[in-house]
């Protein structure tokens, strides 16, 4: 059974009745953010009868803001932000220290934009009987996301890293604001997939044609809801997404058997056809194993198409200081094989130097938004671009 998209007891719980809009001060905001109308309710979800408490729950629908730039929106497609993992919406707002967010900038520039809470995660709450898990520790964020040129022996390009806004050490104001933002995820990467990609492309046929950002973890999910419904997608842009093909590997010499569909936990299509992915998607390993540049598992020659994500196009970034760094070649590899149209920018590569895996949130945030994401968005909504039929649903 689908919900609707407004619950009304979640948004008692919220204390905003779903579907009224809210709109932001008529005063220009300290930080600079971008004036805007905010309408909030949920898409996805179902009820189950949860047996322990004999009672009834609305289980893995998703939160999603809509955010109306105050001028009008003059963009012909709106953007969707995933977080990355642990995290939620927010972090696309304004920035740890305070400086103006993707979110703004995008408003600024005319776009529609939702921020969502994928399912299970933050405001879109979890059932009673669900695990979570804390997935980034202190120790792990300072070493590997906000400070990592303090730990070089983690990997050799960490050194690199500048544009982090304090001292990325726990303490220091910037570092505790943004780490007091970071939560519980599902255990369940197959469940969290399944439930966030059918939300995703419920708020797609809602919303019409869209671009799907993500970050991280998320960089899965999109390409998910690529293969489940491609002709709502207008594109995929990933910031550093985490999709690395048949393994996780954040720090060098610790690889985790992932991701057994290639570059999803969950069936993705693929031709020639894949029923049993152990069997039938056949593996080869490439390249020399360094701390720098890891070897990768790609599929052996020849190798099959992903033939629904293949329809959409995808960019990715890569920043020179970033734990991706070392890895990030295994997903473009792997993605060009099954033949995606994928454009790979490495940010050293257009002259910005020395961020990190959350470089939307780095001093130089919008700096990328305006000459690396933006152009590209221009690009594909161009008269060359990738077009997509407007569905019915989101023409009523």
């Amino acid at each position: 059974m689908r919900l609707p998209s407004s619950i009304s007891f979640w948004a008692l719980a919220l204390t905003v009745p779903l579907g009224l809009v809210v709109a932001a001060p008529a005063r220009p905001s300290p930080n600079g953010e971008t004036n805007h109308r905010r309408t909030v309710f949920f898409v996805g979800g179902q009820y189950v009868f949860n047996e322990t408490t004999k009672s009834t729950y609305a289980v893995d629908q998703m939160y999603v803001e809509q955010l109306t730039p105050e001028r009008g929106v003059r963009q012909p497609h709106p953007l969707i932000f995933l977080h990355g993992g642990g995290l939620t919406g927010v972090t696309w707002l304004n920035t740890p220290d305070n400086r103006k967010g993707w979110a703004s900038y995008f408003l600024e520039k005319g776009y529609l934009v939702h921020l969502v809470d994928i399912t299970n995660v933050g405001r879109s709450s979890r059932p009673p009987s669900t695990q979570s898990y804390l997935p980034t520790s202190v120790e792990s964020a300072e070493q590997v996301f906000a400070s990592p040129e303090k730990f070089p022996k983690t990997y050799p390009q960490a050194r690199l890293h500048t544009q982090w806004p304090g001292r990325g050490l726990r303490g220091d104001p910037i570092f505790d604001t943004w780490y007091k933002g970071i939560g519980p995820n599902l255990v369940d990467n197959e469940r969290e997939e399944e439930s966030t990609t059918a939300a995703l492309c419920s708020l797609l046929a809602q919303i019409g044609p869209s671009y799907i950002f993500s970050h991280s973890y998320t960089g899965i999910i999109m390409f998910v809801a690529a293969d489940r419904c491609p002709e709502l997608i207008q594109g995929l842009y990933g910031v550093e997404p985490a999709a690395f093909p048949f393994e996780s590997r954040y720090i060098f010499n610790q690889p985790i058997p992932s991701r057994k569909w290639g570059i999803t936990d969950v069936p993705v299509t693929y031709d020639p056809p894949v029923r049993d992915p152990a069997a039938d998607l056949k593996k080869i390993t490439v390249g020399e194993n360094t701390p720098g540049n890891v070897s990768c598992i790609l599929q052996a020659a020849p190798a099959k198409r992903l033939v629904n994500i293949s329809k959409v196009p995808v960019a990715m970034y890569t920043a020179e200081a970033s734990i991706h760094i070392v890895n990030a070649h295994c997903l473009a590899a792997y993605l060009w094989q099954s033949g995606v149209s994928l454009d790979w920018i490495l940010l050293a590569e257009r002259g910005i130097r020395g961020n990190g895996h959350f470089s939307f949130l780095e001093k130089n945030n919008l700096e990328i938004a305006q000459k690396v994401v933006l152009p590209w968005l221009q690009l594909q909504s161009g008269p060359n671009g990738h077009k997509q039929k407007k569905p019915k649903a989101a023409e009523s």
